[in-house]
């Protein structure tokens, strides 16, 4: 607890700097979102190697990169295998690895936010409380989240092939980005009452046969044989996903009541609101499906990123008045949330007490 003092010096960094930079213009944007990147790129790239669950595990196959033949032995997509051999050719530092990555998947999510979001200062702070932590801990996944975020212009622009490849060289990072492909397809389907509660009762399917379907899938492709046994959840890990589940259900409520009863003509978006409504679902079924299986909750990153786009979107539908009283407020729950698991489950989050590599 007595280090809880480090995310509240970042939180507020970030906070400062959103309101000392006039956020209304492009220059103001351009600045603020170029010093956030900065700043977080130099945290999460030189971090020590024990911040970060898998960092000591992402240090060791790089150092293995510069011999293949050992290489090859890892369990780790043949994508992320090259990626580590790429920098390898350039150097040997572990640490200049874990900085080419930071940049990468800093500035992807910096670029996204940039473009798509109606509240910066909102989204950045979403971002820093909510999954920066995870930057670090599971690295791999967010440099296929990086691709999949830098190649939604092919599906603003619906051109499946282009996007269906980045998905590809995605999964080559990380298998579950396969998933992503469905962005796509969500992106055009209208949101109404009736596909919801459609998608409500599969999902209610799913979660009731998930353990034969989960085996089934494990037999075809041979990936995960490790989780065999185990799909039903201990105690703590049930507690975990469920917590999650209902903070993932809170946002898609906030959603679509906002869109429901407090719509604004003078919102403006590039992504369609329903397009964002839909990944908001997405991501609370397959949370809630994860209940059961842990592993499934690799797959819901790819649908909850755009909470960071939902929230500062929807806070903006209400009067001028309440505003500022909603978007405190939910950032007030998100801290609070981030505060309890960083005190009773500091082991879900390895980043506290930081410390850098010098």
């Amino acid at each position: 607890m007595q280090y809880l003092w480090q995310f509240f010096l970042l939180l507020g960094l970030m906070f400062i700097q959103g309101i000392f930079f006039p956020l209304k213009t492009k220059k103001g944007k351009n600045i603020f979102l170029f010093l956030v990147f900065a700043e977080l790129s130099f945290i999460a790239g030189f971090r020590a190697w024990n911040i970060g669950n898998d960092t000591i595990n992402y240090i060791y196959t790089f150092i293995l990169s510069i011999n293949f033949p050992e290489l090859i032995k890892s369990h780790m997509e043949k994508g992320y295998l090259l990626y580590n051999q790429s920098i390898a050719f350039f150097t040997h530092s572990p640490q200049v690895f874990l900085l080419i990555s930071a940049i990468i998947i800093i500035g992807s999510i910096c670029f996204f936010i940039r473009k798509y979001s109606s509240g910066i200062l909102l989204s950045i702070l979403l971002f820093v409380i909510l999954y920066f932590g995870d930057t670090m801990n599971i690295m791999r996944q967010y440099l296929a989240l990086s691709v999949v975020l830098l190649a939604l212009p092919f599906v603003i622009k619906r051109q499946f092939l282009p996007f269906c490849l980045c998905c590809v060289i995605a999964s080559s990072f990380h298998i579950s980005a396969l998933l992503a492909i469905s962005l796509y397809f969500l992106y055009c389907i209208p949101f109404k009452i009736q596909y919801l509660l459609g998608v409500i009762f599969i999902t209610i399917l799913t979660l009731l046969f998930l353990t034969p379907i989960i085996e089934q899938i494990i037999a075809l492709t041979g990936r995960y044989n490790d989780y065999q046994g185990t799909i039903l959840l201990g105690e703590d890990t049930k507690i975990a996903s469920i917590v999650k589940t209902l903070i993932q259900g809170a946002i898609t409520c906030f959603c679509i009541f906002s869109y429901k009863y407090c719509k604004n003509s003078s919102i403006r978006t590039i992504l369609p609101i329903s397009f964002l409504l839909w990944c908001s679902v997405a991501a609370v079924c397959i949370q809630f499906i994860s209940i059961r299986g842990t592993v499934l909750e690799r797959l819901v990153i790819y649908f909850s990123i755009f909470n960071l786009l939902s929230i500062p979107l929807f806070v903006g539908t209400y009067s001028k008045p309440f505003r500022i009283l909603i978007g405190s407020g939910l950032i007030f729950c998100f801290v609070l949330y981030a505060c309890v698991i960083f005190i009773y489950r500091p082991d879900w989050n390895h980043i506290l007490p930081f410390s850098f590599c010098f």
